[in-house]
C-alpha cells in the first residue's frame, strides 16, 4: 500500500509534526506499506524529529508563508498562483508515484485536493477543532467583522473537506460537530509518542507548560495566573518551553509583573522526557486545542494536569478532580486557585499523578495505530 502524507513542514517542534513522524515510521515496518512525505515550506530547514531511512521526503518548496506579509491583493494574487504550482506538482507525484491515499493534514492542498482527477482515495487528518481558522483570527483580532470572517473560513473548510473519501479528526465532541455536516467521519486520538516507564516524584517545586509562544497557547493569561500564585507559593516556578511570535511580549509582561525568576522562558528543549520527570504539574492555558499531545505526555510521566477546558481535547483526556482539574475557560482566578491547590496538598497531587498514569494507558501506540491499518484496509476495498 502506498501512502502519500501532504504536510506544510517537518521543522516545527509541534505536536502534529512528532505524532506524523511516529506514525509513519510504525507504519513503514508492517508489510506492503511505502510511504511518502511531501513538503510546501521546509525552507532548507532540518527536520525535527528523526524519520525511518525507508520514507520518502519530497520538498516541493512552494513557500506560501513567504507572501505573508504582503497587502491583502498582492498576498491574494500570489497565493492563487503559487496553489496553482502546487495542484499541478501534488497531481503529477500521485500519478508518478501510482498512490494509494493520498493524506492531508490540512494544508494548503485541502483547497483543492476533492478536485484532483486521480484514481487514489483522499483523507484529510485534522489535529485541531474544527472551528480552528475561526480560533486562530479571533484569538488576536477581536470585533464582529473577525468573527464573520472566522465563520467564513470554517465554512470554506467544511465544503473543502466533505467530498473526500474519509475526514479523520482526534476527538468525539469534534465528530459530532462535524458530524453535523459530514457523515463520513472517524475520530482516531493520536498516539502517545514517549515510550516511558518512569514517574515524576512530584517533589520538585517546579510547574511546567510546553507549547508554541503564540496566541493559541494562552500564556499572557498563564503569566497573569502566576503573578496571583507567586503571592501564596513564591518557592515555586513556572517554567514554559517553546518558541514563538509572542516571546518578546511574554518576557515584557514578566518584567512588568516582576516575576523575573518565578517564571522562566526556556525556549525549545531537546529533552522533553527529562523536563515532564523533574516537574510536579503540567499546567495548560490554551484558547483552542485539538487533543494536546503535551497533557498524555505529561500524564504518562505521572504529572497531575491542570487546564482550561477548551476546545477541543482537555475534556477527553483529564477526568476532572481525578487526574487533573478542568478550570471555566479564561478563568485566571479559578486557574490560579486549583494550581495553589495541588502546590499545597502533596497528597492529592500524587494521588492524581498516580491515577493520570493509569489514564495515559488509553493512549498506547498499538491499539490506536491499529484503527489507522484498519481505517487504510477498509478505505481501498
Amino acid at each position: 500500500m502506498k501512502l502519500l502524507y501532504c504536510i506544510p513542514a517537518l521543522y516545527n517542534a509541534g505536536g502534529m509534526e512528532r505524532v506524523i513522524t511516529e506514525k509513519v515510521n510504525y507504519l513503514i515496518n508492517l508489510p506492503n506499506y511505502e510511504i511518502i512525505i511531501v513538503t510546501t515550506d521546509q525552507a532548507g530547514l532540518p527536520i525535527r524529529f528523526q524519520l525511518d531511512s525507508r520514507i520518502q521526503i519530497l520538498h516541493l518548496n512552494i513557500d506560501f508563508n513567504g507572501h505573508f506579509a504582503a497587502n491583502l491583493i498582492i498576498k491574494y494574487m500570489l497565493h492563487k498562483r503559487k496553489l496553482k504550482i502546487y495542484k499541478t506538482r501534488l497531481l503529477a507525484l500521485l500519478e508518478e508515484y501510482k498512490v494509494d491515499i493520498c493524506i492531508s493534514l490540512c494544508g494548503k492542498e485541502i483547497e483543492f485536493l476533492d478536485k484532483l482527477p486521480v484514481n487514489c482515495k483522499k483523507i484529510a487528518e485534522i489535529h485541531f477543532a474544527m472551528n480552528y481558522r475561526k480560533h486562530f483570527l479571533t484569538s488576536r483580532k477581536s470585533g464582529i467583522i473577525w468573527e464573520w470572517l472566522g465563520d467564513v473560513r470554517t465554512y470554506q473548510l467544511k465544503k473543502s473537506i466533505e467530498k473526500l473519501d474519509k475526514l479523520v479528526v482526534l476527538t468525539k465532541e469534534d465528530r459530532l460537530k462535524w458530524g453535523k455536516t459530514d457523515s463520513n467521519i472517524i475520530d482516531i486520538p493520536n498516539p502517545n509518542p514517549l515510550q516511558n516507564g518512569k514517574r515524576a516524584l512530584l517533589n520538585a517545586k517546579r510547574v511546567i507548560s510546553i507549547g508554541k509562544l503564540d496566541a493559541q497557547k494562552g500564556y499572557d493569561m498563564l503569566i497573569d495566573t502566576w503573578a496571583l500564585v507567586t503571592k501564596i507559593n513564591s518557592d515555586w516556578t513556572l517554567d514554559i518551553f517553546g518558541v514563538g511570535e509572542w516571546k518578546v511580549m511574554l518576557k515584557q509582561r514578566i518584567k512588568e509583573l516582576n516575576l523575573q525568576g518565578k517564571i522562566n522562558l526556556r525556549g525549545s528543549t531537546t529533552n522533553v522526557l527529562n523536563n515532564y520527570l523533574e516537574s510536579s504539574i503540567y499546567v495548560m492555558s490554551s484558547r483552542y486545542e485539538g487533543l494536546p499531545m503535551v497533557l498524555i505526555e505529561a500524564m504518562s510521566c505521572g504529572l497531575p494536569i491542570i487546564s482550561f477546558d477548551c476546545e477541543c481535547g482537555p475534556r477527553e483526556v483529564i477526568n476532572d478532580g481525578v487526574d487533573g482539574f478542568l478550570v471555566e475557560q479564561g478563568s485566571i482566578d479559578k486557574l490560579a486557585e486549583k494550581i495553589c491547590l495541588l502546590i499545597q496538598d502533596n497528597e492529592l497531587r500524587k494521588k492524581m499523578g498516580r491515577q493520570a498514569f493509569k489514564a495515559s494507558k488509553r493512549f498506547s501506540k498499538d491499539p490506536i495505530m491499529q484503527q489507522w491499518v484498519e481505517l487504510f484496509d477498509n478505505i481501498i476495498e
